[in-house]
């Protein structure tokens, strides 16, 4: 018999020449291949004058050798791809017939199979014959489906696994014609409609596996964890806060939720080197917790005390609120270098005052969000449309800029700071200049909205102050470098020097 063996997935059917093998992924086929991407009815195989065809029939494609094919002639064992060049392999052996001429090497003996020469007679063996590269290869004596001895008649095929109790195998007293291999039970074959249900099912498992997305590593990326809370946060929000009745509550809410996201923005602008980690992180901390505590404490009482109307007490608010950001960093600043005798890059000093900002607007924010709030209802109460979008336009604006506007001014402040602290020559007149700069850009901030309408120069302002923060931010290192070599930056404070000069030494 010309034999067919087929091996996919780890399983080997055996097919006999008078058999038609069907290929494909419904569960009716006589070899079922599970990926998705295989045809239902995929190919199938049949016995014809010059050997096996095999002939696809799904939409899928089958490729040989990267190749597709849709007839081929198995004329040898061949390995075949389904679906796709990467797809589960087929391989088709098929066998040669017992009785028929083995093929030996060019100069070596040749002797039919079976023959009963005297050599063979004498020996009791056939005589052994070294194959063609690419024949199929006879299994050894004595072991299942192995030649018989010559004379004991031709060899039957090894039954395959499925045999069922009581089933004659292969080789048993019988009829020598060609008989079908019984297999496994077959479920009936699918209507109409089960079919498209089934083949439904895989084209979704192919558009939207979500199997392989649970077990992807790239979960494991922080910036993709972190668009999911970003996403549900509002959702969040509403469903926790719906019935306060604190209107500080959306003020703290949504300031906490943007702040994080200047902070991203403000490290990708500033590129501090490679961070200690752990030592910034503590520096940041105490920085956060020194302005909310120096705010509540301190600031809010002075600026209550003072009219920021008029130029003079805006100056003031302005000087008071950029110390409040400016002191925890001089304070970590001079600390870190009296105690550890060390000095952070100036680009670092300068994200740690962008901290500083951020925290201070948050806070500032939750107060401010309130008058918004009620602006909102008095519009909704008087059917002001007018009112009620002044309302919300302002809770947007102290919600998404005020902490980014604190940020900034602390920001230019914490850079000259910083220089002031590594180069410490010229210390008291750069932290002067640095908290000048911020003040006097935030009192005119403050005294413009107290006193007039039109917004443009308010925005020309914010424009000019968002132009000193990036030019910082674009040449700290340079400028730190500058300073570096300057001898008007190096060496002892000019306080030092004046106690130096006159042979007396500071008191302690």
């Amino acid at each position: 018999m010309n034999e067919l063996q087929v091996s996919c997935e780890g399983r080997r059917y055996s097919f006999e020449q008078g058999q038609t093998v069907r290929i494909g992924r419904s569960m009716d086929n006589d070899v079922v291949v599970s990926d998705p991407a295989v045809s239902r009815q995929h190919a199938r195989l049949a016995w014809g004058p010059g050997g096996w065809m095999f002939e696809g029939l799904g939409r899928a494609g089958t490729f040989l050798r990267g190749s597709a094919v849709s007839t081929l002639l198995v004329a040898g064992p061949v390995d075949l791809a389904l679906a796709s060049p990467h797809g589960p392999v087929v391989r088709l052996e098929p066998l040669r017939p017992a009785g028929a001429p083995v093929t030996v090497e060019e100069g070596g003996p040749a002797a039919p199979a079976g023959a009963d020469g005297p050599a063979g007679a004498a020996a009791g063996q056939v005589p052994s014959a070294t194959p063609r590269p690419g024949a199929p290869v006879p299994p050894p004596a004595g072991s299942p489906g192995a030649p018989s001895p010559a004379g004991a008649g031709p060899a039957r095929p090894v039954p395959p696994a499925g045999w069922g109790a009581g089933a004659p195998p292969p080789g048993a007293a019988g009829p020598s014609h060609t008989m079908a291999m019984p297999r496994s039970p077959v479920p009936p074959r699918l209507g109409a409609a089960a079919e498209a249900r089934d083949e439904l099912a895989s084209a979704f498992q192919i558009l939207v596996p979500v199997r392989s997305w649970l077990t992807d590593p790239g979960w494991r990326q922080g910036w993709r964890l972190l668009v999911i809370p970003y996403a549900l946060l509002p959702l969040v929000f509403l469903a926790l806060f719906a019935s306060s009745g604190n209107l500080t509550t959306p003020g703290w809410a949504y300031s906490l939720y943007i702040a994080p996201l200047w902070g991203v923005a403000f490290w990708l602008l500033i590129r501090p080197p490679a961070p200690n980690g752990r030592r910034e992180l503590l520096i940041g901390i105490g920085i956060v917790i020194w302005v909310m505590l120096w705010m509540s404490i301190v600031t809010v009482s002075v600026n209550s005390a003072l009219n920021p109307k008029s130029l003079t007490g805006a100056l003031l608010v302005g000087f008071n609120e950029e110390i409040t950001k400016a002191l925890p960093i001089l304070v970590a600043a001079l600390a870190l270098l009296k105690l550890r005798s060390v000095k952070l890059d100036v680009r670092m000093w300068m994200f740690l005052g962008t901290i500083a900002g951020l925290t201070f607007g948050v806070r500032e924010a939750s107060q401010y969000t309130t008058l918004a709030i009620e602006r909102i209802a008095a519009g909704a109460l008087h059917h002001s449309a007018n009112a009620a979008v002044t309302g919300a336009l302002s809770f947007a604006y102290r919600v998404f800029v005020d902490g980014f506007q604190h940020a900034i001014w602390a920001g230019v402040a914490a850079f000259f700071i910083g220089i002031a602290v590594n180069y410490p020559r010229r210390r008291v007149q750069l932290i002067l200049f640095g908290v000048t700069v911020a003040a006097v850009l935030h009192a005119l901030n403050d005294w413009y909205l107290s006193n007039f309408n039109s917004p443009w120069p308010w925005i020309l302002l914010q424009a000019l102050s968002l132009l000193l923060f990036l030019g910082y931010t674009m040449s700290a290192a340079s400028i730190e470098r500058q300073v570096r070599r300057t001898p008007l930056f190096r060496g002892d404070s000019m306080i030092m020097d004046r106690f130096t000069d006159t042979g007396e030494r500071p008191r302690a």
